[in-house]
């Protein structure tokens, strides 16, 4: 008897003491399959997505778990599936490829206000080769006050918007504890053409996409939020775009190859880049803009950007320290002053800052900056008459170049210090 109550006693504990427990964890599991026709295929080549609808739509209010067998999902209708709260999606093994003919904007996971959402494994496949120009599709698409979202271990690949957005309304009404992790999104976004590029090549964001359509990862209005262990390549506008968020932490990705900008930050604050790689995005390797606040850039390797490794204007108390930058600005100058883009790392003040941030409090320490002749400097800073308390320091410069470049009427308001160059301006 006491050998009973004490494995009773030691079982009930068990499950009070297990991390991450959710509603989701405690409901019934459901298999796909049963809803899916007698002697179904599974390679792919009949839609089954009103019966994978009411297999979602299956899960009792309270939470649970539904199981997508391994074989391929087509997805004519892109609309997609709508999600519910307190449940998790077990997809490892399943391939959800959307039908070449899709000529609307969708997604293929859906929810509003989701809170305690897992979703693990699988595959998200686009056609964005053959869609039609302004025919925007995202992979997973959540919106309101969502709460406690876990993302990991999935793929996304040729979709023509993000390949995970949240888009909270406002400061107000944010998504909280947001995680991506161990997922690899490749060729997705909508197309971005260079500002430069030659005609007849096309400029700025294709016909029928909104600046919500860029970015791999794109987060809006995002609190307590992780991106962490992935792939991100090859977007067809920018790698990341977090807009409005707060205390979030990037790490341990890669972000890699993008037509445009790689990690971007826009009016953020308290945010931290750690052990990443930024390499070969076509624009700006690195930006943190408009009114960011306490951003923190350490550890990363930022390597062979179009325009510089970091920009970085109109923003206050950013710390980039322990950094790597490699022969950024590999595109070439433009004639206005503003379009003096190839250093490793710019500070400025930009054009088109509503919020009118003065570029203050930056501490820029200890990094290794390796910059060659055809770029116009290791570091250059504009200093116009909102610029103050720039401190430049003990950094490590190699390379053909190791000029730190200070311009501007408030030069007084950099200090320079300890770095290995012979030579500041």
């Amino acid at each position: 008897m006491r050998s009973s109550l004490a494995v009773a006693i030691l079982a009930f504990a068990n499950v009070l003491l297990t991390p991450d427990s959710t509603e989701a964890d405690h409901g019934r599991q459901v298999h796909v399959v049963d809803f899916l026709p007698k002697g179904h295929v599974v390679d792919g080549s009949v839609c089954y997505q009103e019966q994978l609808q009411r297999a979602i739509d299956a899960l009792p209010d309270r939470g649970g778990e539904l199981v997508f067998a391994p074989m391929v999902y087509q997805i004519n209708d892109p609309r997609g599936l709508t999600i519910r709260s307190h449940c998790s999606l077990k997809m490892h093994g399943a391939t959800f490829e959307f039908s070449k003919q899709c000529a609307s904007d969708g997604q293929l996971f859906h929810g509003k206000n989701i809170q305690n959402l897992r979703m693990s494994g699988g595959s998200i496949k686009g056609h964005n080769d053959t869609w039609e120009t302004g025919v925007n599709i995202r992979g997973i698409y959540l919106t309101g006050e969502c709460r406690n979202i876990r993302i990991d271990d999935m793929e996304i690949r040729d979709l023509s918007s993000n390949g995970f957005g949240v888009f909270a309304k406002d400061e107000q009404h944010p998504a909280t504890d947001i995680w991506i992790r161990d997922t690899v999104i490749d060729n997705c976004c909508n197309f971005y053409g260079d500002y430069q590029a030659p005609a007849p090549a096309r400029r700025g964001p294709e016909k029928g996409s909104t600046r919500e359509d860029q970015g791999l990862v794109a987060f809006y209005h995002v609190h307590d939020f992780v991106v962490r262990g992935c792939r991100l390549e090859n977007s067809r506008s920018d790698g990341t775009h977090f807009y409005f968020c707060q205390n979030g932490h990037i790490s341990d990705n890669r972000i890699e190859r993008a037509q445009m900008g790689g990690y971007f930050l826009e009016s953020c604050q308290h945010v931290l880049a750690s052990n990443n790689i930024f390499r070969n995005n076509g624009s700006r390797g690195v930006t943190i803009e408009r009114g960011s606040r306490f951003c923190t850039l350490t550890g990363n390797t930022v390597q062979g950007s179009g325009r510089e490794g970091l920009w970085i204007p109109d923003s206050l108390r950013c710390v980039v320290t322990g950094n790597v930058f490699s022969r950024n600005g590999r595109k070439s100058n433009g004639e206005e002053r503003h379009m003096l883009w190839n250093a490793n790392i710019t500070i400025n003040e930009a054009r088109g800052d509503t919020l009118n941030t003065p570029t203050a409090h930056y501490l820029i320490a200890n990094n290794i900056i390796e910059t060659d002749a055809s770029q116009i400097a290791a570091i250059r800073v504009d200093t116009r008459p909102d610029l103050s308390d720039i401190v430049i320091r003990g950094n490590l410069l190699i390379g053909e170049n190791k000029k730190i470049l200070v311009e501007g009427p408030r030069s007084t308001e950099v200090i320079v210090s300890e770095n290995n160059n012979r030579e500041s301006e």
